[in-house]
């Protein structure tokens, strides 16, 4: 497999309340997106993420799990997370290293317990959001009841990007509000362009016009221009989208089914449009590795030509290959049997092979660049990381850095403000807080 650069990578934490769906639209995608040749279903046991026996048989994800994907040139890693209470804190270190978070909100139910907790997991990390509407091919699906329980649970903000064509089980196609241009799925299993359906159309193009005004919203300069004009220019709509939603000023929602296809070509292709690349991040910042917590922090940023250091967020022990340690390379450029140091311990590591993650599938890939996620071998094991069970799914399970650098906390800023509960009549816009969040510290923003 191909090493991806920093701006081909798209790292996505798949987060949601238990059973809405999210083991199966990763499944789809993956499908769609040809990285499968098997279309995996979470009723017969066969996707990729939930490949544990226990998993297969209560049919939930009980632990977070990788699957990748390539599409249009761009690498796409989704981490799978736990939805259900006892095991939706696996959640946390999944948003920890990822650089965007897709809720799933199941279009029957609406925003439920688990999706606000998770939400407020996003907070804590300030991580953008995009949000996928699922099962809208299920009986009393409702995308509108769905989206209005997201928008007053958690910002106005909230927008579509694409509109469901079709209700329940005649749901067949999407709108794409972004473009206003309609597909449909065709018998062959590919989305079609046809003409925007007249019944509905008003909704579409007051939709278009919020999206307008959110954009507009995000930045001064555009929101004089708007004022100026009544309206902005399509240059000015499409690349502001990408700024708006890194910095946590829009949430696009997206209409899919995971259990019919319908909605996930248009949602890829999204991800890779919009969903922002790891170097959108300033920097990541820590503490050299032998100075006091007083000592000046240092900064790494999502490039090659910085010195390397990465994060490992899980340890897995398989039968065959031992522990499997999973982290995301944060600077500098990763290659096979590299020696790098081990800053929990303060000893040097050769690592083994690198491998990029499909589900229990491990595939050799000869380096990797920042901002991927990968596998090595077991070097956490030999540092003496404890062992916390079969699975250990830690805050910080342990830091593989060069000689310079640092056990790495997370540092970001948001431009946007808190978005208050829903209620206060207060009109900001924005989905997080503007605050600075260090992994290693608590968090003293309320989530929104």
């Amino acid at each position: 497999m191909k090493a991806y650069t920093t701006e081909s990578i798209r790292n996505l934490a798949v987060i949601g309340h238990g059973d809405v769906g999210k083991t199966q639209l990763i499944s789809s995608l993956l499908y769609v997106a040809g990285a499968t040749p098997r279309w995996g279903k979470v009723e017969e046991g066969t996707t990729v993420t939930d490949y544990e026996e226990d998993s297969i048989a209560r049919k939930i994800t009980l632990n977070t799990a990788i699957a990748h994907l390539e599409h249009r040139d761009t690498k796409l890693n989704f981490i799978d997370t736990p939805g259900y209470a006892a095991f939706v804190a696996h959640a946390r270190p999944a948003l920890r290293v990822a650089d965007c978070a897709l809720v799933v909100v199941d279009a029957v139910k609406g925003v439920e317990v688990q999706t606000e907790k998770t939400w407020a997991y996003a907070n804590e990390f300030i991580v953008p959001r995009i949000m996928a509407i699922t099962k809208l091919d299920k009986e009393h699906a409702d995308f509108g009841a769905a989206l209005e329980s997201a928008q007053k649970t958690f910002s106005r903000a909230i927008i579509p990007f694409t509109l469901p064509i079709g209700k329940e089980k005649d749901f067949r196609g999407v709108v794409d509000v972004v473009h206003m241009k309609a597909y449909e799925l065709g018998a062959d299993g590919q989305a079609k362009e046809i003409e925007i359906p007249s019944e509905g159309r008003d909704y579409v193009d007051k939709t278009r016009e919020r999206l307008v005004e959110l954009v507009a919203e995000s930045d001064d300069a555009l929101m004089e221009k708007y004022f100026e004009n009544g309206t902005l220019d399509e240059a000015d709509i499409l690349p502001n989208i990408n700024k708006a939603i890194a910095n946590s000023k829009l949430c696009p929602v997206f209409a899919v089914s995971g259990g019919t296809l319908v909605g996930l070509r248009a949602l890829l292709n999204a991800i890779v449009d919009y969903v922002p690349d790891p170097a959108h991040h300033n920097a990541e910042y820590g503490l050299p590795v032998d100075a006091g917590p007083e000592a000046e922090r240092i900064a790494r940023k999502y490039e090659d030509s910085e010195p390397f250091s990465a994060y490992c967020f899980r340890t897995v022990a398989d039968p065959f290959a031992g522990r499997i340690n999973v982290m995301k390379v944060i600077s500098g450029k990763l290659q096979t049997d590299a020696n790098v140091l081990n800053s929990t311990r303060g000893t040097m590591e050769r690592l083994g092979m690198l491998h990029s993650i499909q589900g229990k599938q491990l595939d050799k890939v000869p380096e990797a660049h920042a901002g991927d996620i990968v596998a090595v071998g077991d070097c956490a094991a030999r540092a003496g990381v404890g062992d916390l069970g079969h699975h250990r799914v830690g805050r910080i399970a342990t830091n593989i850095v060069d000689h310079h650098a640092t056990a790495l906390g997370r540092q970001r800023q948001c431009v946007g403000t808190a978005q208050p509960a829903a209620g206060t009549g207060d009109d900001d816009a924005s989905i997080t807080a503007d605050t600075h969040c260090d992994s290693r510290q608590s968090c003293s923003r309320t989530a929104a």
